[in-house]
């Protein structure tokens, strides 16, 4: 769960000897606003996948057919979906939520070892690695993973989010920072 760092600001404890995680503002909840929830989960985000149907035809029952879905995430993704749920779970015990929710997800995703130099340079950052996440997975799929895997713990649908915010950046502990805020109850 989140705290309060030195500098005031929210952070997720430090892990081993790497330096905590510190997410910023995104939505610009107000001083006076109450986030209703706040949970890092790590490990490495993984997208959500795309989903297919199929009709198979039911053998016991001439004329009906069951649905298959498939999503190409695959047991990867649904490791992630799981450990999302987990972390909700342990930051989360009510009911879910009924009402509209504001929601921001901080994804941290580790460098390519390309970022760094070589040798007696191995953990200097190259001058010419880019600062910016802009390589896969798109925070659109990263976004949906975290939010499919909330329904029915954190909020009854994800169908309730009128205003979330994506972020994804380069840091030392993957994983995503959730915040959420419940405007009102239904």
């Amino acid at each position: 769960m989140a705290q309060n760092c030195d500098n005031g600001t929210r952070c997720i404890p430090s892990i081993g000897n790497q330096t905590p995680f510190v997410p910023g503002p995104i939505l610009g909840f107000e001083e006076g606003d109450t986030v209703t929830l706040e949970f890092f989960v790590p490990g490495l985000p993984k997208p959500a996948g795309s989903k297919k149907g199929f009709a198979i035809p039911n053998k016991k029952r001439p004329g009906k057919h069951r649905v298959i879905i498939t999503d190409a995430a695959g047991a990867p993704g649904k490791a992630w979906r799981a450990d999302c749920k987990s972390y909700a779970r342990d930051a989360y015990d009510g009911p879910p939520l009924t009402g509209a929710i504001l929601a921001e997800f901080l994804f941290t995703l580790p460098r390519p070892k390309s970022h760094f130099g070589s040798g007696k340079n191995s953990g200097k950052l190259k001058a010419s690695a880019p600062i910016a996440h802009t390589i896969r997975p798109d925070i659109t799929k990263l976004t949906r993973a975290v939010e499919d895997a909330l329904s029915g713990i954190i909020w009854r649908d994800d169908a309730q989010i009128i205003r979330q915010a994506g972020l994804k950046e380069y840091g030392q502990i993957p994983g995503v920072y959730v915040s959420i805020k419940c405007l009102e109850e239904d």
